[in-house]
């Protein structure tokens, strides 16, 4: 519907306009009328209708003057001026203006209703161009960011000098300069609800990840990587004389987006440390990092650093603190969300944080210590019972002895707990890989005979395998070394290549055989990748012959 606003100084003009055009029937809603133009500005303001018809000659502001405020505000809304006046130099004001028609009174009902239908033809026409120019942009910045992601890598592993930090951002078309970053991670689904129910496709998930990545895409300030498996990272960019306004925006975001689905959803945001140089953003993501893997025993969806670091002093200084015991945290379900979610490289910061929140006194005694890895113990068994895994030789060699001899030190019952839960992270991985290969197997075999239609896209693949699109990505870039955007890419540019070399097809036809709507998105990509243009690949391929 093209929302229309109605000016007319002649009310009963105005009013046989109103009844005269059955406007829904032709794809339109009256959203507001004025008598002139100063009373309609500010109302065209509020309303911003996809179009403005207004009469010529008007008391306080005519309609001329309405309409060059009009598009200097809105420059895409549709302008369509009514006059009595058959002036040649009334109409090319209206020309300059850039009004979309210049229609005499009177004006009969067929000759208005076609001059709608036009207009409402040609606004839909560009309405659908602005859009596809507006998700190719998007695409182009995608692809971008996907290709950068060995770089963030490296830079929140610290492997990089400032100056390989800058060369390689700068070959990445990446703005990094700022006063002040930090680091955000986040997950859709922090694994604390039923295990293995965020593994099947799910519409909001899928959507969610669109909107994550629109916004991440749309404000530079703010740079989207995959963390791991099932999270993602961000890299903020801050000002020093407005500290952590930008991080505020990214989490308000999150919290506004991920938060809007109800109970059932449950995401995670841990916020890292400020850091005042590149080379410093190891530290901040070890701080995410941190703040990240307590999401099993946080009852929130944020978890900042600097809360969790306050929380720790209180806790080495309370000795009241210490000897409080949390038996909630001995619920089994707490370890059982860890088993069937957590990563193992998180397993030594889990346990830690698992029995600091047990409480220190109680952790003193040799007993309880006992009943705790026996706890542990008979969780992972069970776990595993449930995957259908073999925990032979947990289950045999852990004998009531060996248990004991566990307990007679923390230090000793941290590292069976550590030790188990490992072992039991790995068969679960292990498990997992041989269902993922399969269901990956059919998701790839339809990718590779659906790679020419344009609409294929992650969420389809994800569809087609039955898991969240957010699993699928994961599951994808762990087991081809590459991302779903990256392999599609390469197979199509594959195909491409060969049209090049054996048919005298256009640039253009190529594009959309391969699945590409539009021939500049595609002579992008090819350039991107294969380090040429389209023409400069068949030439060179014709010099060989």
């Amino acid at each position: 519907m093209l929302r229309t606003f109605l000016v007319e100084d002649e009310f009963v003009v105005r009013e046989n306009i109103k009844k005269m055009i059955p406007w829904e029937q032709y794809g339109y809603e009256l959203v507001g009328e004025a008598p002139d133009g100063e009373v309609a500005l500010p109302m065209i303001r509020k309303l911003k209708p996809d179009l403005l018809i207004t009469d010529i000659k008007m008391p306080f502001m005519d309609g001329l003057t309405l309409s060059k405020m009009v598009r200097k505000d809105f420059s895409g809304m549709k302008i369509v001026i009514l006059s009595g006046y058959d002036d040649f130099n009334y109409a090319k004001q209206a020309i300059g203006i850039g009004v979309e028609d210049y229609l005499l009174k009177p004006i009969t009902k067929n000759a208005f209703l076609e001059r709608l239908t036009e207009i409402r033809n040609r606004w839909e026409q560009e309405k659908g161009q602005r859009e596809y120019y507006e998700q190719f942009r998007r695409e182009i910045q995608e692809y971008e960011r996907n290709s950068s992601r060995d770089f963030f890598e490296a830079l929140i592993s610290g492997s990089m000098d400032t100056g390989e930090i800058y060369k390689k951002a700068d070959q990445l078309g990446l703005d990094i300069v700022a006063e002040v970053y930090n680091i955000l991670l986040f997950t859709m689904d922090a694994g604390r609800g039923v295990p293995g129910a965020s593994e099947e496709y799910s519409e909001w998930e899928a959507q969610n990840r669109e909107k994550m990545e629109a916004f991440f895409v749309d404000n530079p300030y703010a740079m989207l990587f995959r963390n791991n498996a099932f999270s993602y990272g961000v890299l903020v960019k801050e000002q020093r004389s407005r500290p952590g306004e930008n991080t505020e925006k990214c989490a308000a975001f999150i919290r506004e987006t991920l938060g809007s689905g109800g109970c059932g959803h449950d995401w995670f945001l841990a916020v890292g440390q400020p850091v005042e140089r590149l080379s410093s953003m190891k530290l901040s993501y070890h701080a995410a990092a941190k703040a990240f893997s307590r999401r099993y025993l946080y009852d929130g969806n944020i978890l900042y650093y600097e809360k969790l670091e306050q929380e720790e002093k209180i806790q080495k200084n309370d000795s009241c603190y210490l000897k409080k015991i949390d038996i909630n945290v001995l619920n089994p379900a707490i370890l059982e969300r860890f088993l069937g979610s957590g990563l193992l490289d998180e397993t030594e910061d889990f346990v830690r944080d698992y029995f600091q929140a047990i409480g220190h006194e109680a952790m003193e005694s040799f007993v309880f210590r006992n009943y705790v890895i026996l706890n542990v113990r008979f969780s992972v068994l069970g776990f595993l019972k449930k995957l259908g895994c073999e925990a032979g030789d947990l289950e045999n060699h852990d004998t009531e002895e060996v248990l004991e001899e566990r307990a007679r030190s923390m230090e000793r019952a941290v590292k069976y707990a550590e030790e188990i839960i490992k072992k039991a992270v790995m068969l679960r991985d292990e498990n997992s890989g041989n269902k993922n290969r399969s269901i990956l197997k059919a998701a790839i075999e339809y990718i590779d005979t659906h790679y020419m239609e344009e609409t294929l896209s992650l969420n389809t693949a994800a569809q087609v395998a039955n898991i969240s699109a957010n699993h699928f990505s994961a599951l994808f870039s762990q087991n081809k070394g590459q991302t779903f955007i990256e392999y599609l890419t390469s197979l199509r540019m594959r195909h491409a290549r060969e049209l090049l070399r054996c048919t005298d097809k256009r640039s253009s036809e190529i594009a959309s055989k391969v699945g590409y709507k539009d021939a500049h998105y595609f002579s992008y990509l090819f350039k991107k990748t294969q380090g040429m243009t389209p023409s400069e690949y068949r030439k060179a391929g014709e010099g060989k012959r």
